[in-house]
């Protein structure tokens, strides 16, 4: 187990803090084979902008790519974007009619004055840039934060976004789920930068006794076979490691066991019902924001036909006026398409009141104005069901109606595309961001090569040894203490 919870709290560390580890970056070859870049996937390409003189802007989680649209002449196009991948996770770009590029990104919203990006300011936002589209008639911009959206209004010759507070949707609690709450108590987020330093700090202690743990398994073979002058050091050395083991243990055993099963909640099978259930956000902590949409807003685009702003969010999709003077409409009961928890990434307006809807639970025709949803691949209309696995074997990370004559491109996120000409090497050698290989270590994705389909339930089964070693270990240093 010490060698699983090296990596989980090492993992954990890192996940933690990743403005000050966004800089850093892995080589794909030292990771498993389905971490390469092939044939367009792992998000490599998003979407795509189109340029004059037949060329193309291609985004995703490795930066922007300019090329012409027989992919055959690939540039980099991120000068002025900050090092690292992780700052360069494009999520949507924007081609005004004045030629001005706009792109929302891991690290922030920026402009492109012709030569590199530049850096634009939101006022009051705190928290990465989700999303940036363009107004009707391009009379303006619109950047969408986590919590907040912004305009831009070129008819009123604005040089800086506004912010725009949307209000509480009528019916609508002050509700989280408890897989938020959960995942913030396990991350110590729930309780500010307190709360995440407290838990780095038994993130070492958790480091500290699985060493000394080790010791004390290994270290008494080693003395029974060392000779009778070199025992007693050994034998000091084990005393120590006794000692320091069952303090530490014993005086941190609630925390530890908060941290061990909080963690096995954030994955299959228990973060199920998690996500599923939804409470108040408790008082006085991060989630207990004035904001009634705090950490809610995912992307943004205008509908056309009913000319208003549709909004995805984590709890499905709004309707709200033009200039966001109204409370935002939900859509009641009437069918709409299934969104990944991990958030949208196609969300495309292909006709009048018909939309493209694509995340890692599949590519869905949406037709607003009949309220009918149909499967994008098979052509299946989509009913209400019961709840089932977030994901699905469409795991649509992107699009782009740019790359071909006639149709459009939808980009996979493990199988990539196909139909367009072989992947330049400039993009499969771009690397991972290391809070990435973080997140797929802590997660138990990256052992999917060793434990196979197993690896879903590698963190709750995890969490269940985890659990009985520190039961187990709190007993018999609770047994000696009574001797």
């Amino acid at each position: 187990m010490a060698f699983f919870l090296l990596f989980f709290c090492v993992s954990g560390l890192i996940m933690n803090h990743r403005d000050i580890v966004s800089g850093f970056e892995v080589s794909r070859k030292v990771l498993p084979p389905d971490y390469r870049i092939r044939n367009y996937n792992n998000g490599i390409i998003k979407g795509t902008v189109s340029m004059p003189e037949d060329s193309v802007l291609l985004f995703g989680n490795s930066g922007v790519w300019k090329s012409d649209r027989g992919l055959r002449n690939m540039r980099d196009f991120n000068a002025g974007l900050p090092d690292g991948v992780d700052n360069r996770n494009v999520r949507n770009m924007v081609r005004t009619h004045h030629g001005v590029l706009y792109c929302a990104t891991q690290s922030g919203l920026y402009r492109h004055d012709g030569k590199k990006w530049t850096y634009v300011d939101l006022p009051d936002n705190e928290g990465r840039v989700s999303d940036v589209t363009l107004m009707p008639d391009s009379a303006g911009v619109v950047a969408l934060s986590r919590s907040d959206v912004y305009v831009l209004d070129f008819r009123r010759n604005a040089e800086e976004f506004v912010k725009m507070p949307l209000k509480q949707a009528a019916g609508r609690e002050k509700k989280v789920t408890l897989f938020k709450t959960v995942w913030n108590l396990h991350s110590g987020r729930l309780f500010g930068l307190p709360g995440v330093l407290f838990v780095d700090c038994m993130a070492v202690v958790i480091i500290f006794l699985c060493i000394t743990g080790v010791v004390i398994f290994v270290l008494p073979y080693s003395i029974r076979r060392t000779m009778a002058a070199k025992v007693k050091s050994k034998a000091g050395s084990l005393k120590w490691n006794v000692k320091w083991h069952s303090r530490v243990g014993y005086w941190t055993i609630g925390i530890t066991l908060i941290i061990a099963a909080t963690g096995m909640c954030l994955r299959p099978p228990l973060m199920v019902p998690l996500v599923l259930c939804k409470t108040a956000p408790v008082p006085g902590t991060s989630l207990d924001s004035e904001n009634p949409w705090y950490d809610c807003l995912r992307a943004i685009r205008w509908d056309s036909l009913h000319e208003r702003w549709l909004l995805s969010t984590s709890e499905g999709f709004l309707s709200v006026d033009r200039y966001f003077a109204e409370a935002p409409h939900t859509f009641g009961s009437a069918v709409m398409p299934p969104v990944s928890p991990m958030g949208v990434n196609v969300f495309e307006q292909i006709a009048p009141g018909k939309w493209l809807i694509g995340s890692f639970s599949g590519m869905y025709v949406w037709e607003m104005n009949t309220g009918k949803v149909h499967d994008y691949f098979t052509g299946e209309a989509y009913l209400k069901k019961k709840p089932g696995p977030p994901i699905t074997d469409n795991l649509v990370a992107g699009y782009s109606s740019h790359l071909k004559d006639e149709g459009i491109v939808v980009f996979d996120y493990y199988k990539g595309t196909e139909g367009l000409p072989p992947m330049p090497s400039v993009l499969a050698e771009q690397p991972m961001s290391l809070w990435n290989v973080a997140q797929e270590v802590h997660t138990g994705r990256i052992y999917n090569v060793i434990f196979g389909p197993v690896s879903v339930l590698y963190v709750f089964l995890a969490g269940l040894a985890f659990l009985f070693v520190l039961i187990s270990g709190f007993k018999l240093v609770r047994r000696r203490r009574k001797r």
